[in-house]
This record gives C-alpha cells, structure tokens and sequence, in this order.
C-alpha cells in the first residue's frame, strides 16, 4: 500500500513539477512550420467551400502551434499521443472528437481563440481514448477537465484559461458544461492532478 501511495505521489509530482520546465516553439529556428514535431499529423477539410477560410485557419494553428500543443497535452496529462493522424471537418454545427477513423468536427465561426480551446479539448478526449478504466463518478468530460484548464493556462496564460472556461460553462442543450467546470474548478490544481494520476496509474497496473 505504501509503495503503491509513493508512486501515485511521485506521479503527480512529476505533472506538477513538469510544468515548471516546460517550454515548447512552434517553429524550427530557420522558421519553417513543424508538424507537432512529426507526433501528430492533422489535416483539416472544408464540408464544403464555404468553410474554407475557417480551415485554413485551423491549418495555420496547427502548423505554429502543433508541436507546442501536443507537448503541452502530453506533460500535463502524463500521456502520450498514441495517433499520429487526425483527420478533422470544418463545418458549422457542435464540435466533436470523433474517435478512431471517425474524424473530429471543428465549429469553423468560433474566434481565433475558441478556436485554439476547442482544438485542444477536442485533442484531449480523443488523447483519453485510451484509458479504457474508468471512475464510476467521472464522465466524459469531468475526465478531461482533470487537466484541460492546466493546459490551457500552460499554453495562453490564465487569463485565456478564463475566458474559456466561461465560454464552455455558457454552453447549452448538449451537456452541463458549467457544472463541470465548477466541480473541477472548485477542487483546484493538485487535486485534479492527483486524480487524474489515479486514473492514468490504474490504467497502467
């Protein structure tokens, strides 16, 4: 039992501590675009024409920060990316991970930074894919937002970490995005990563 305590601790300390180090560049020092460093790989496709210039957004975001986000998701949540393609729409509806071969749905008119958010939270339920053992009392997305908000502070500063929180928990019909939020929120940083360590150590054993 003692044993089993010290390596959860350890692993939590090790999510914490990691931010501390953490540092990531979206491009090579000669300036060119990397793919998530070659990790993961996303395309983005238009529905249809119209959804083109969102696409290509998305694209851009990718290609300047895909290997910062990817680092960023993988230290805060001890997991490793076990896709190396993803494959998203843009289109104008609820975005989605998708899972598998199933492509992600990407909102084409969020602004510039939901935009940001909504990728990596999209990437993050697709990234906990793998975590077949699940708490009884955590759905889906409680799951996710263990770490969501770290990572998002880790990325843009808490200010955008904010700012999106509030925009998910103003979203209706689809899920109690704002009860979530406020559960996890109120349970603060070192508990939600101490429980997700859980999750991912029992995942592991």
């Amino acid at each position: 039992m003692r044993r089993v305590k010290g390596l959860a601790r350890l692993a939590i300390f090790g999510v914490i501590v990691g931010w501390a180090g953490w540092a990531g560049s979206a491009l090579a020092p000669s300036g060119v675009p990397l793919f998530a460093a070659g990790k993961v790989n996303m395309t983005f496709t238009p529905q249809d024409q119209t959804f083109a210039a969102a696409a290509e957004a998305y694209r851009r975001l990718w290609a300047e920060e895909g290997s910062k986000i990817v680092e960023a998701m993988e230290r805060g949540s001890g997991l490793t990316f076990v896709e190396t393609d993803v494959k998203a729409v843009i289109f104008e509806g609820a975005s989605q991970s998708g899972f598998g071969d199933t492509p992600m749905y990407l909102r084409a008119s969020y602004p510039a930074d939901v935009k940001k958010a909504t990728l990596v939270h999209e990437l993050g339920h697709r990234l906990n894919g793998q975590l077949r053992k699940r708490p009884k009392d955590l759905d889906e997305h409680r799951v996710l937002f263990l770490y969501l908000y770290d990572v998002w502070e880790h990325l843009y500063g808490k200010t955008f970490a904010d700012e999106q929180v509030t925009v998910e928990s103003g979203r209706r019909g689809l899920y109690d995005y704002e009860t979530a939020w406020k559960w996890a929120m109120a349970i603060g940083r070192e508990q939600r990563a101490s429980r997700f360590a859980e999750i991912v150590k029992a995942n592991r054993e």
